[in-house]
């Protein structure tokens, strides 16, 4: 290390040295103040939609601020238990839902004062997202148009969007680390929920349309990783990886077994997969979730080494699809 003697700044330099300390203290007062003031924007314009007054109900007021905002959002969509909501709460995030669509640009919020229970609200409706974000789905397609209501079935109350418009809402809040854990999360717990369905076979044919489709959802989710860091520099994105390698790292344990817990299994059986420390690109821990998840599910189930192989391939090439059709239609959109 070369040693620099101490030595009296001459006055020129001191007065460069003065300029560049106000002006990066500036630029970064600056970046808060926007972001901050961008985020309120987005908020406001969400008040002004007409879909606000109607999803929040009596919690609505012209001029919430973000965070209470956030904070209303959460308490008309869900409830007790988790996961299970009335046709009114399911309605409302519905609504919600198309709202953000209509108004983001693409762009992602720093606030996370929405983001983080906002994303946790999107969340308790895990079922609905992978059905929207499954291919075929015809339950979820023939009422993805915003004029069509939230709908009950056998197992509770649902509701459903275009899976664009949902994208793009993912990646509004994805922005913030803990929002896009929280989503991710959610997934991987209903595709580890998912694939213990399939029937009771070791065939290629009968178990190949699962992993499919669970990698396909996935697959959109690497895309909102992607998607999300778009405009983030260096050490913004290094910040933003490690943070959510922390959170997806942090839910798990040793894997049950399968018998006893399939989907504990299979997920807690990807997170032992990953790193301890962020690698130098997160992206490819997270493209390699499909694949992990997949394994697991096929070795438990005492398959064949050729099958098992065939469904990772069959796994992987979904998911990598999955992707490069979402990252495509969000691009154009």
């Amino acid at each position: 290390m070369t040693v620099i003697k101490t030595r009296r700044l001459s006055a020129k330099a001191a007065i460069v040295v003065s300029f560049l300390l106000v002006a990066v203290a500036g630029l970064a007062t600056w970046f808060y103040t926007s972001s901050s003031q961008n985020d309120q924007g987005m908020c406001q314009r969400f008040l002004e939609h007409e879909r606000a007054p109607s999803a929040l109900g009596s919690a609505y007021r012209h001029d919430l601020t973000c965070a209470e905002l956030g904070a209303a959002i959460r308490h008309v969509t869900t409830g007790e238990p988790a996961r299970h909501h009335s046709l009114t709460q399911a309605q409302a995030m519905k609504d919600i839902l198309v709202a953000l669509a209509d108004i983001t640009d693409g762009s992602h919020s720093a606030d996370r004062q929405l983001t983080t229970p906002l994303s946790l609200a999107l969340a308790d409706y895990s079922p609905d997202m992978y059905g929207i974000l499954s291919p075929g789905r015809d339950d979820y397609l023939s009422r993805e148009l915003p004029s069509d209501e939230a709908w009950q079935d056998g197992k509770g109350a649902h509701m459903s969007i275009g899976a664009p418009p949902l994208f793009r809402v993912m990646t509004f809040l994805s922005g913030d680390p803990e929002a896009y854990a929280n989503l991710r999360n959610s997934l991987t717990e209903q595709v580890a929920e998912e694939l213990p369905g399939a029937p009771p076979s070791r065939t290629e044919e009968a178990l190949s349309p699962y992993p499919t489709v669970t990698s396909w959802v996935i697959g959109k989710m690497d895309a909102v990783a992607v998607a999300a860091q778009e405009d983030m520099g260096g050490q913004e994105s290094a910040a933003w990886d490690k943070q959510v390698l922390v959170r997806l790292s942090s839910e798990g344990g040793t894997p049950p077994s399968f018998d006893h817990d399939p989907a504990g299994y299979i997920t807690d059986s990807w997170r032992e997969t990953l790193p301890e420390q962020p690698p130098a690109d997160l992206l490819k821990v997270l493209e390699a979730q499909s694949v992990e998840m997949t394994r697991a599910w096929a070795t438990a189930l005492s398959t064949s080494d050729a099958t098992r192989s065939s469904l990772v391939t069959d796994a992987r090439k979904s998911a990598f699809s999955a992707q490069r059709s979402a990252l495509r239609d969000f691009s154009g959109s």
